[in-house]
């Protein structure tokens, strides 16, 4: 999760409680106001109120922030959660050539083909995106440059030449 949104999260709430600590204390010195013996100053009244008015609407305004940086926080972390039930899918599996993939656990293969998910694609972007192609050779479906081996090609008995293979078809 990104730090940034917390932080502005936790800003705003700071914000919206001294805001809300200002409002009540205009509203203790108009409750004064109005509870003395005397009859209240009309414009130090009618100071206290709008100053309330503006209070209140900016205690609102910050609550509403809030309630909205909560709501994408929230989003943020059901995402997250999201995507380490699926991780907890796969299992990091080693081709016979001694690259690292991740292999659909066995226990949750649930109907689905058994495959293998690009493991670069999931540790940086954290994003799951398919292995694919036929033979020794197998590519991200997303990045053509991450390509992984997983058997020996023995040029001598194909008869053709290294140049020959193309490893992005």
């Amino acid at each position: 999760m990104d730090m940034t949104q917390i932080q502005s999260a936790i800003a705003l709430v700071t914000t919206a409680i001294g805001m809300t600590n200002q409002a009540a204390s205009t509203a203790d010195l108009i409750k004064k106001l109005f509870s003395s013996s005397e009859a209240p100053d009309d414009g130090e009244a009618s100071k206290l109120l709008n100053a309330l008015a503006a209070e209140l609407t900016t205690a609102n305004v910050m609550n509403m922030q809030l309630s909205e940086a909560l709501k994408t926080l929230s989003r943020e972390l059901q995402r997250q959660d999201e995507f380490e039930r699926e991780k907890a899918r796969y299992e990091l599996f080693q081709t016979g050539e001694n690259d690292i993939v991740y292999k659909l656990r066995a226990e949750a293969v649930q109907g689905q083909p058994q495959h293998f998910i690009c493991p670069v694609c999931m540790n940086n972007d954290r994003l799951i995106n398919f292995i694919t192609g036929e033979g020794d050779f197998k590519v991200c479906q997303k990045e053509n440059n991450h390509s992984f081996r997983f058997r020996r090609t023995d040029l001598r008995r194909t008869g053709r030449a290294i140049s020959d293979y193309n490893i992005f078809e």
